[in-house]
């Protein structure tokens, strides 16, 4: 199973989720404004395969490369629009968090593969490669 499968899965979880109740103001007959409770969406269930990678899971994930060098670890999803994984954050670089940088990976870079009771991630490129990509920084994003 590749990581944007389970991402979409995920995501998908994250959109079937109960939409919260919202107000409207509209003026009434004397022209004072009132509120009317607007739809709530209606909850959809599903049933997610055994299989499925859940983030809780994957976040921390170690990543290696074609030379089966560790490379970094999956440090966030980014997720557009409310429902698309758009990237995968990789924490490179650095030792135990000193000096790490992050960068921004398209979820087709990255293949996830169940690991025993865990997951392995995997990515096409050396560490060379990850310490010139450009820098994901979030300050800059909100």
């Amino acid at each position: 199973m590749t990581l944007k499968t389970a991402l979409a899965t995920a995501a998908l979880v994250l959109t079937s989720l109960p939409a919260l109740a919202q107000t409207a103001t509209q003026p009434g007959a004397s022209g004072a404004m009132t509120t009317q409770q607007v739809k709530t969406a209606t909850v959809q269930f599903i049933t997610l395969e055994p299989a499925a990678a859940v983030t809780s899971r994957i976040l921390g994930t170690k990543v290696t490369n074609a030379q089966n060098e560790s490379v970094g670890d999956i440090a966030d999803l980014v997720i557009v629009d409310g429902k698309t994984v758009s990237a995968v954050i990789l924490g490179v670089g650095g030792f135990l968090g000193i000096g790490e940088r992050y960068v921004a990976v398209s979820p087709d870079s990255v293949t996830l593969v169940r690991d025993g009771d865990g997951w392995k991630a995997s990515v096409n490129a050396t560490k060379d490669e990850l310490s010139k990509a450009p820098v994901f920084d979030y300050k800059k994003k909100s």
